[in-house]
């Protein structure tokens, strides 16, 4: 795994067991199925629950995490999730059209996004 990968992880997932906690009961309450996480930066705890997730930021920071998808999926085995993980990552601003199908998704998290339902 890279170094800039596991530090930028480590650096935002300081509470990781918070939310790992949080999406294990959301998944307990609803399924399975495919996630949309705009406004994600480098919070990939979803993936440790959800076998789908698109997450969607404009920051490059981001987008240079979300490069390393070997090191991605490293992190995301290391803390219990699937290696088969589908992880996509859409550098862009999630306010304007991502070009995504309608109703293709089963949960939209919007925790550090602000208002985008």
């Amino acid at each position: 795994m890279d170094a800039g990968t596991l530090a930028m992880w480590e650096k935002q997932d300081a509470h990781r067991g918070d939310r790992k906690r949080l999406f294990t009961a959301v998944k307990d309450a609803i399924g399975d199925g495919t996630v949309l996480y705009p406004g994600s930066y480098v919070d990939i705890a979803a993936s440790i629950v959800f076998s789908s997730v698109t997450y969607v930021d404009v920051d490059k920071r981001a987008a240079t995490f979300f490069e390393d998808s070997d090191g991605v999926s490293a992190v995301v085995v290391s803390e219990g999730g699937s290696r088969a993980a589908a992880i996509s990552f859409i550098h862009g601003d999630y306010t304007t059209d991502l070009g995504l199908e309608p109703e293709s998704f089963d949960l939209l998290v919007s925790l550090y996004a602000g208002f985008v339902s």
